[in-house]
């Protein structure tokens, strides 16, 4: 038994204007890796090949005023049903995704132990990705199935307690922000004080009184 394959092609033109067109940039799978496909089972393939047949039976008609939303709106249902299915696939747990948080945690920490940051700045996101062999928008959306943070918030996290750890052994501010790879001291203080609710100073200030108390 031959199966059938489906391809879902259209003119931008046809989603200018409405809601859908807004919303194509959340769709984050398009940019996937082939390797990072949707395994979907029977019955969520059903619900797919379900709607494209309704798609081509509505263009194999003469178009009137009600062709374009009907198309628009099962196009959407067939992008929101992907995203649904990619969804639970991240969710399931495997022995791959539960050990990607491991590999990300040791990964910033052998980049500052390497001194990348001094040649190219703050680890990012796309950096983490490809050294995890993964492209950037599924191992952010993997990342934020798993741990309902960004992959940004986390390493935005491990910075700052690095940031903690130089502040409190003595490491003047400038030199603090020099050795976690920020460009500018001003872009380290306003982080900072975004992720502590004080700033470098203000920190210090205070891990001094605590201590001349006790």
């Amino acid at each position: 038994m031959c199966s059938v394959h489906w391809a879902l092609l259209f003119d931008p033109e046809l989603l200018h204007g409405t809601d859908l067109e807004r919303r194509m940039t959340t769709y984050t799978y398009f940019s996937y890796n082939t390797s990072e496909a949707l395994l979907m089972t029977d019955e969520q393939r059903q619900t797919i090949v379900t709607l494209m047949e309704e798609i081509r039976c509505e263009t194999a008609h003469a178009a009137d005023g009600h062709s374009r939303p009907i198309l628009v709106f099962r196009i959407g249902l067939i992008l929101e049903y992907v995203a649904r299915f990619y969804a639970l696939q991240l969710a399931t747990p495997t022995a791959a995704s539960a050990d990607l948080l491991t590999r990300f945690e040791n990964l910033l920490t052998r980049y500052y132990r390497d001194g990348l940051q001094l040649q190219h700045g703050l680890p990012t996101v796309r950096y983490c990705a490809q050294e995890l062999f993964l492209s950037p928008n599924y191992f952010g959306d993997l990342i934020r199935q798993l741990t309902g943070d960004t992959a940004t918030g986390i390493i935005r996290r491990f910075v700052m307690q690095r940031a903690q750890e130089l502040l409190a052994g003595g490491i003047p501010i400038t030199e603090t922000a020099e050795q976690l790879g920020f460009g500018y001291p001003q872009h380290f203080t306003r982080l900072f004080k975004t992720y502590y609710g004080a700033t470098p100073t203000e920190f210090l200030k205070k891990r001094h009184q605590k201590s001349a108390s006790i």
